[in-house]
């Protein structure tokens, strides 16, 4: 099944969960059912019995609910008062109940533009893609980091914020593979979205070790949507995605790739992450976790030299009834608080 979670702040209690069917939404929060993913998973029995099962009751008792249109709901802008929000989220005031992890250098093209930028960037064979790219084949660890706020990843329509500082924005298409645990203490796959992992691939490229200031920052640095397909209805062996970035009405950039499991460089394929993951760090009782699992595409600067810049709208499209993801770049304001440290 295919939900979505979206936000009518005409109501008390704003976040609501649908089921999308065709074009149109059951409003599966109306009367007193769960209000997210999250709910349906933990206060509904999906960790007891399962989330399609518990997604099916939830359906039963939702007939006769208000419906809505999925078209409009992806036209929404972002201060409508419906409008969608990203499908996975921790509860209200516990934003950490969703943990946001991401892997690098999973795809070979991926890994040969990422050596290639960091050669010219330092004039120096840097080798360090092409090495964790042979490693991970070879059964080694992949490359796993943090988007260590999880209110910094938007939805449909969210705002992706450029750094003053930036040196050159980049979009990132990743397809997401979202967890819960289980009542019996395992964890177990719930379902699939598609996302951006917003990258300063400047700063990145002049020195690895900047990876953390070039995934990580205030406002919007990451975005995922607009759907989730549950993981019984979802086939995440070749999934095809597609980025277009437009500047004023414009097409200034496009390209296509394939992810899913045929796609990765790693012997057990998605399995691999997962098992490096999760060994150092297992899910907490009502925790989801949200990993993306890196890009087939890349920007490189032969396509889009000066990145994204403000004003820009990235679109990314993923197959199997994901659906397409907008978001546009806005400034990052400067901050105003380092006044009494600098004196």
């Amino acid at each position: 099944m295919r939900l979505i979670q979206f936000l009518d702040t005409t109501k008390a209690s704003p976040r609501h969960l649908g089921v999308v069917d065709g074009d149109e939404i059951l409003d599966l929060t109306q009367g007193d059912g769960p209000a997210s993913l999250f709910e349906l998973y933990y206060d509904r029995g999906g960790d007891r019995y399962g989330l399609d099962a518990a997604l099916a009751a939830t359906v039963t008792a939702a007939a006769g609910n208000r419906t809505l249109s999925l078209t409009d709901l992806l036209a929404a802008p972002a201060d409508s008062a419906v409008r969608l929000d990203k499908p996975v989220s921790g509860p209200d005031g516990k934003p950490y109940a969703m943990r946001v992890w991401l892997a690098g250098v999973t795809h070979e093209d991926s890994a040969k533009l990422r050596e290639i930028e960091a050669q010219q960037a330092t004039g120096d064979a840097v080798n360090v893609y092409d090495q964790k790219y042979r490693e991970c084949a070879a059964g080694g660890r992949p490359e796993l980091f943090s988007k260590g706020e999880p209110d910094t990843v938007v939805g449909h329509h969210g705002v992706i914020t450029r750094p003053a500082d930036t040196e050159r924005l980049v979009p990132e298409t990743e397809l997401i593979s979202v967890y819960g645990l289980n009542a019996a203490g395992q964890i177990e796959r719930l379902g699939y979205t598609g996302g951006n992992d917003a990258t300063d691939n400047g700063i990145e490229a002049t020195n690895p070790l900047n990876l953390p200031q070039a995934k990580n920052w205030a406002g919007g640095c990451a975005s995922m949507g607009p759907s989730l397909i549950t993981a019984s209805a979802y086939d995440d062996a070749d999934v095809t995605v597609s980025c277009e970035i437009l500047r004023g009405g414009q097409q200034v950039g496009f390209k296509e790739g394939r992810t899913g499991q045929s796609n990765l460089n790693m012997p057990d394929g998605l399995l691999h992450m997962e098992r490096m993951l999760f060994r150092r760090l297992p899910l907490e009782p009502r925790q989801l976790q949200v990993l993306y699992w890196g890009t087939p595409i890349v920007f490189a600067e032969a396509d889009l030299a000066d990145g994204l810049q403000v004003g820009d709208v990235v679109r990314m499209t993923f197959s199997g009834g994901i659906g397409t993801l907008d978001n546009e770049i806005e400034p990052l304001p400067e901050t105003t608080q380092l006044g009494l440290l600098e004196g």
